[in-house]
């Protein structure tokens, strides 16, 4: 169960950690235009690395999580290929993989209803399009991590049940 929210959380880091980067150079790209438009005369910006850095990180932490899966599972002869693909649940158990069909039928769909009314929103405020950059960015970044989110609480919630 502990394997589920380690994976999730590390995929919802990685999300915001490229976010972030992609944040940074967008604000940067931003003074560049605004500075060939005439709007300022020039200006210092500061790139942070942190992101890049946490995201090369988390990269990591994915191969270790996964080799150590790969191990475990590599013991066992009656498993599949496809069993080593993600570590967040024992392939091996008929239970775990059914809920986890579900959960993943539960997360798509959260995502569809989410990514409607995050479309819907560029409707109501196209003046942070201009102003804030960050909005569609994080905006955009939120939807998986959405997905994400349904589907440990979802997998959580049938595994208990």
């Amino acid at each position: 169960m502990k394997n589920i929210f380690i994976s999730v959380t590390l995929r919802i880091v990685l999300f915001i950690a490229l976010a972030i980067m992609v944040f940074d150079f967008l604000r940067v790209e931003q003074k560049f235009i605004q500075m060939d438009r005439g709007y300022i005369e020039g200006f210092t910006v500061q790139v942070n690395t942190w992101p890049g850095s946490l995201m090369i990180a988390i990269l990591i932490l994915f191969i270790i999580a996964n080799l150590i899966h790969f191990l475990r599972m590599r013991k066992n002869k009656n498993t599949d290929i496809r069993d080593f693909i993600t570590f967040e649940y024992d392939s091996t158990d008929e239970r775990a993989v059914a809920n986890t069909r579900k959960a993943i039928s539960y997360a798509f769909s959260g995502i569809l209803i989410f990514s409607f009314f995050m479309i819907g929103s560029f409707m109501f405020i196209p003046n942070y399009f201009l102003d804030y950059i960050w909005y569609p960015l994080f905006a955009v970044a939120s939807i998986p991590i959405s997905g994400l989110i349904i589907y440990a609480i979802s997998f959580t919630v049938l595994q208990r049940a």
